[in-house]
């Protein structure tokens, strides 16, 4: 049985935020219901690429739940959810304001007397009260990076800061709400009362900088890198993810976690050179970040002569860490992916088989649940709603007023 057997979501999220979070959830095994908007639903759904209309970035992210298309406009559409509150175990959204909530009357302060149990869960740009909440500033992953000094971190091939190409602060956010929600179902066991929680993407990108902000908020900023971003950064170490091209692609070299010089005799004996020890340039950490260029000009062009294939077990032979650098098709490709059953297929209702990254937390004693395709908007509200205690005529009838869809 799956961890998560018997608890339900109710889950007003949208786009990568707040659908990574409940993806955690459903993967486990509650019941997900994803409210939906009428004329649309999730704006996921609007995002590209697309297989015969149905968005992928949206199937990727929906996995194993449920979805309910609802005017919440109306108040027959909010009697529905009042109805789902009735055995709802957490309530999770990711509007850009909690006005939204408000005025359908869905607050945490309006439901938290009358469902006590209720798991409340938000997940914000900067978090429910402060300047940027004044000004209601909207939130997203580049503002994130931005406000947070990861992308002035991250220097761009023209010099410039830039945004990191991948959505690290929507995933990360993601994963901080659904440890939120966990922890308070594991409160709950204890007190029997639900909570309030809330995490957002400023404060998730910035709890995930401890290395550079322990130093900056205990010793100053000297104005120095801290060296944390290894060899991209100028004071970092020049053997900490350096990038080497070879004969047939790149390699990624960390030698690390042994004193420098030893480092250095590792790294001749598994590079088949002389001249790296003992070299003043190099003979200690300090030193060889002072003279990085000559360090790499030395390496490179040996690096360059054989295929990244014929490196890789003479760089381990040495422990020294070593990975070629590929990209994301070929890494999917990776025959552990398999092994550690990350990929995996659901069956579509209009598309056939579908294959995704599954979960990345393997449970032995509670596994998974079995994954099923993201829902089509509305594909099941009759099911919810009879679950709920709806009649047949009842959902007719709410049907033929436009309450669901």
């Amino acid at each position: 049985m799956p961890a998560l057997d018997g608890v339900r979501v109710l889950d007003f999220t949208q786009v990568i935020f707040g659908p990574a979070a409940t993806q955690v959830l459903a993967d486990h095994g509650a019941e997900v219901i994803k409210v939906e908007r009428p004329g649309g639903g999730d704006l996921a759904r609007a995002f590209g690429p697309w297989i015969q209309e149905q968005s992928l970035p949206f199937a990727s992210l929906n996995r194993s739940k449920r979805s309910v298309v609802l005017d919440l406009k109306k108040p027959e559409g909010l009697a529905v959810i009042h109805r789902l509150l009735e055995n709802t175990d957490v309530l999770a959204h990711n509007f850009r304001s909690g006005a939204v909530m408000e005025k359908l009357g869905l607050d945490y302060e309006a439901l938290k007397e009358r469902y006590p149990r209720l798991i409340y869960a938000v997940g914000t740009g900067y978090g429910s009260q402060g300047p940027y909440v004044e000004r209601n500033k909207g939130g997203h992953e580049s503002m994130a990076q931005a406000l947070s000094g990861m992308a002035d971190r991250f220097i761009g091939a023209n010099g410039t800061p830039q945004r990191l190409p991948y959505t690290v602060a929507d995933f990360n956010g993601g994963m901080l709400l659904a440890q939120g929600i966990l922890l308070a179902l594991v409160a709950r066991g204890r007190t029997g009362e639900g909570q309030y929680l809330e995490t957002s993407l400023l404060d998730g990108m910035m709890s995930m900088q401890a290395w550079t902000t322990s130093k900056i908020l205990n010793l100053g900023d000297d104005g120095e890198d801290d060296g944390s971003g290894g060899a991209t950064h100028p004071r970092g170490n020049p053997l900490d993810g350096a990038v080497f091209r070879t004969v047939d692609g790149f390699l990624m070299v960390t030698a690390l976690f042994r004193p420098f010089d030893r480092l250095l005799g590792d790294l001749q004996e598994a590079l088949g050179i002389e001249g790296l020890s003992g070299d003043p340039r190099f003979v200690t950490l300090e030193e060889a970040k002072n003279h990085r260029e000559a360090l790499w000009a030395l390496l490179a062009p040996v690096v360059a002569e054989k295929t990244t294939d014929e490196w890789i077990p003479l760089f381990e032979a040495q422990d020294i860490l070593v990975a070629p650098v590929r990209s994301t098709a070929e890494a999917l490709a990776d025959p552990q992916l398999e092994v550690n059953e990350m990929l995996i297929e659901v069956e579509h209702p209009q598309l056939g088989k579908m294959r995704h990254v599954g979960t990345p937390l393997r449970l032995k004693g509670t596994p998974a649940a079995q994954a099923t395709a993201a829902p089509l908007a509305g594909e099941d509200t009759e099911v919810v709603l009879g679950k709920a205690g709806y009649t047949a005529t009842e959902i007719v009838m709410l049907r033929e007023q436009g309450v669901i869809l």
